[in-house]
């Protein structure tokens, strides 16, 4: 008989925060009460071999400053990256342990494990169809119980990059340009100015339009390459027509 790797509401917790803010510091979590983990990195390598940050999560200081610098330059330094260059393209994964002690002595060693005090550090890699590489890693701490990480750390890995892999899918699904959003907006606050506010002129209406999505009296000057007090003068004509004092108080009128 073999004991659970790990309690699966814990696993449920982990799934159910991939797309929350908190999965970085639930992961942590998680893995702090499965082994001595102090700081977890992942990112995603591209087609072309660009290296770009996912999550990191710890309390050591410089982690921006380790993450950083791993994008930068460290990455082509990690025998994970050079195992997964070896397999060549295919798509699948595999874990490895990365022991500080074995890393070649420089700046990766220095930055990445030695200052911040990392033993070791156990990764998850795969590759998808698309040929875009997706790396986790647990980071432990010097006083680690064990010189191999625990069996429980291995199996929750194997699930965080289930949930990291939905997680960075959903990242990279196509999403409207703000300025489209915007656009019909602005579109949808004209109409019903002019339905319901017909006296006003064009150029009022737009004034008032842009004003209520926000926009500065110099942004709106900007915009429509007039001047600021050209803006104000606008505003307080409308206002005055139906005896408003702000630009909120054509809300009501336009919910109608």
């Amino acid at each position: 008989m073999q004991a659970l790797m790990f309690d699966p509401s814990m696993g449920q917790s982990l799934l159910d925060a991939a797309l929350s803010p908190d999965f970085a510091q639930t992961l942590l979590g998680a893995s702090r009460g499965l082994d001595q983990v102090e700081e977890i990195f992942a990112y995603q390598v591209d087609a072309a071999g660009g290296v770009h940050e996912v999550l990191a999560a710890g309390e050591r200081r410089g982690i921006a400053e380790r993450t950083g610098a791993y994008a930068r330059r460290f990455h082509a330094m990690d025998p994970v990256l050079q195992a997964q260059a070896l397999r060549g393209k295919r798509s699948g994964g595999f874990s490895q342990q990365v022991r500080a002690c074995h890393l070649p002595s420089g700046e990766y060693r220095e930055l990445c494990f030695e200052q911040p005090g990392f033993v070791d550090k156990l990764s998850f890699s795969w590759v998808d169809a698309s040929q875009r590489l997706l790396i986790l890693s647990f980071y432990r701490g010097l006083h680690v119980q064990s010189a191999s990480p625990s069996p429980q750390l291995a199996a929750l890995g194997q699930l965080a990059m289930v949930a990291l892999h939905a997680r960075v899918r959903e990242s990279a699904a196509p999403t409207r340009p703000q300025a489209d959003a915007d656009a019909d907006a602005q579109g949808l606050l004209l109409a019903r100015l002019q339905r319901s506010f017909p006296s006003l002129t064009a150029r009022e209406r737009l004034v008032i339009a842009r004003s209520l999505l926000g926009d500065s009296a110099q942004d709106i000057g900007t915009a429509l390459s007039i001047s600021t007090a050209t803006v104000h003068t606008y505003r307080l004509r409308a206002y005055a027509r139906f005896r408003f004092r702000r630009a909120s108080d054509f809300l009501p009128g336009l919910l109608n």
